[in-house]
């Protein structure tokens, strides 16, 4: 139920708020009440559907890190791979 509310939030947030106006929220150029939103619905909702809630984290953290990369616009290839092996190393290293 929580990971309805969550998304259910986010839409209407992204539908009703104009970008400009939650832009320069504490960090400079960044969304802020975005990712505020959208870190623990992807969270919960990768919990869901890998069966592991630290999985499921930490994917959502690497997704949200590419994101604030492309508001940002350094995204490219190499930071995509970059991103995928820090997630992919924290994974096995808790595994461990």
């Amino acid at each position: 139920m929580l990971i309805l509310i969550l998304w259910g939030v986010l839409g209407l947030m992204l539908y009703f708020v104009e970008p400009e106006m939650v832009k320069d929220l504490l960090v400079p150029g960044l969304y802020l009440p975005f990712f505020i939103l959208f870190l623990p619905a992807s969270a919960l909702t990768l919990a869901v559907i890998l069966g592991n809630s630290r999985r499921g984290f930490i994917l959502a953290l690497g997704i949200s890190a590419l994101l604030i990369l492309k508001v940002y616009r350094l995204d490219n290839w190499l930071n995509f791979f970059l991103v995928g092996g820090i997630v992919v190393t924290v994974d096995r290293y808790l595994s461990a």
